[in-house]
């Protein structure tokens, strides 16, 4: 008996019931699970009387017209506001991912300070001006048409591919990283049509850089390596840091460790969340206990689902992550295989990025002796996210606004052409042509390219799968914490930080005029 084990094992016992099968404690039905015969007859009650349910149930809604698949959802896609809102207990959990994951230290006021990684910020720095990062970068400045070939086949094409590399689960993070910028590498060159340019389309060319760099770029008198651009160099690793508290030197040193790999087009991550179990543990306890104890007083009876971490992501001074829209990342897999997981990746419709951006000396010089004025110790606007409203119902003027996104600017539209990491594209006269614009005032250009400022601190929130964005960081180094939650735990976390929102349909929640 398993009780011979003593009550410590029956509190791992009591974990499993509450946590992983839900279930309500009974004696009479553990007393029936010892006993076959009586078990069977309760159970072969219990069928006959829930299919008798099912029956009334099904009677009762003859004629009745099906619910529509959005009532009770939300209705905008888009959020943005101060992560401070979410309380406390959130931010223990920011506590956790800075001392346990990026081992920060604090200032006198208390915040906590992010130091890159110096090997990162070289590798990063040379990176960002390889041809494939380069194009992916300028593009997120004049996308072309929502429907045109880029949107419905290259980019969708090259999210597929990516997943399917990244769903294989290799265990050498080295050997994924080298595919992965393999196929990158064969793939963007369909991105550039030169050949065939026409109208708004030099928002998809690219100026292929050299090897030595002009006096133009944060390259200047710098002679990139040859192989600079090849896959093997690209899958880049940081060194494996040991924990500040501990001897570098000990080779049995197991304490927990951060490492980040340089993904295609061009920034760092790890595999979505630590591989330590102990960090894990730590998380999950702090999210499904303080956290969801203070979301329950706002929606009572709250409790997280499935919400997780999605991915911890580090973009230095030009990096990308290209238009994508993480279809794939509702369906978990891109095979036919079925894992058992589908339901939950599918509820999973809401991303939130918790941001936090920081200035480097080092590049903020480089900067200066490039002749770029204005450089100043402000974080804010100086990364972003780029969305392009397409399809996405919950993407309005007002919504756009109340999240602070904002159209490009004429300078920022320039940088389709030239920024500080790479050269002028070769033929300047597409550099006066004008991308698809945000329209008249008080109007919305469906296809436009609209910019959601990094604000240091903030978390936004936005909706999957209609939503097309990118991420461009510019002259900050920018840090984001992600998760996946679905519209339930959206809406109590809403709630808590007392944000407007409407619901589709008779569900009930705080509204807001659109």
């Amino acid at each position: 008996p398993a009780s011979k084990l003593g009550p410590e094992f029956e509190q791992l016992l009591n974990l499993w019931y509450d946590e992983w099968l839900y279930t309500t404690r009974s004696w009479k039905w553990w007393r029936l699970a010892t006993h076959p015969t009586k078990m069977v007859r309760s159970l072969g009650r219990s069928i006959i009387l829930l299919f008798l349910i099912i029956a009334a149930i099904a009677a009762a809604s003859t004629g009745e017209k099906e619910a529509p698949d959005n009532d009770g959802r939300i209705v905008q896609s888009l959020f943005r506001f101060p992560a401070s809102k979410l309380g406390p207990e959130f931010e223990q959990l920011l506590n956790l991912w800075y001392d346990e994951w990026l081992y920060t230290t604090n200032n006198e006021n208390g915040t906590a300070i992010i130091t890159p990684d110096p090997s990162g910020k070289q590798h990063a720095l040379q990176s960002v001006s390889t041809p494939a990062t380069t194009l992916f970068r300028r593009q997120c400045y004049g996308a072309a048409p929502i429907k045109s070939p880029q949107f419905t086949n290259l980019y969708n094409n090259l999210e597929q591919r990516r997943k399917e590399i990244e769903f294989q689960y290799i265990q050498d993070p080295k050997e994924e990283m080298t595919m992965l910028h393999t196929m990158v590498k064969r793939f963007y060159p369909a991105f550039s049509t030169v050949d065939n340019h026409s109208g708004t389309s030099a928002a998809v060319h690219l100026h292929k850089k050299k090897v030595v760099s002009t006096e133009d770029t944060i390259h200047a008198k710098t002679n990139l390596p040859l192989d600079y651009d090849s896959p093997s160099k690209l899958a880049f690793q940081t060194l494996k840091l040991s924990s500040p508290d501990t001897d570098d030197d000990d080779d049995d040193d197991d304490s927990p460790t951060q490492q980040w790999s340089w993904r295609p087009a061009g920034q760092f991550s790890n595999r979505g969340m630590s591989n330590f179990l102990q960090w894990r543990v730590k998380f999950y306890h702090t999210m499904r206990t303080k956290l969801q104890r203070q979301l329950s007083k706002e929606t009572p009876g709250f409790k997280f689902s499935h919400g997780r971490p999605s991915g911890m992501y580090w973009y230095p001074p030009g990096a990308v992550r290209e238009w994508h829209s993480n279809y794939l990342d509702l369906i978990g897999n891109t095979k036919e295989k079925k894992t058992g997981n589908e339901k939950i990746y599918a509820s999973q419709t809401w991303r939130m990025y918790f941001i936090r951006t920081v200035r480097d000396e080092e590049f903020d010089g480089l900067l200066q002796n490039l002749g770029v004025g204005g450089i100043s110790a402000d974080v804010d606007d100086h990364s972003a996210m780029h969305i392009i409203p397409g399809e996405d119902e919950g993407i309005t003027l007002d919504v756009l606004q109340k999240a602070g996104a904002r159209p490009l600017t004429k300078e920022e539209k320039q940088r389709q052409w030239k920024d500080e990491f790479a050269e002028e594209y070769s033929n300047s006269t597409f550099a006066g042509e004008e991308v698809v614009d945000s329209g008249e005032e008080g109007t919305l250009n469906r296809n436009s390219v609209w910019r959601l400022p990094d604000k240091n601190g903030y978390v936004t929130f936005f909706r999957l799968p209609k939503l097309f964005h990118c991420i461009v960081s510019e002259e900050v180094h920018r840090y984001s914490l992600g998760f996946a939650f679905s519209d339930d735990e959206v809406q109590a976390l809403l709630k808590l930080a007392k944000v407007d929102f409407d619901v589709y349909g008779n569900g009930e929640g705080y509204t807001d005029e659109l």
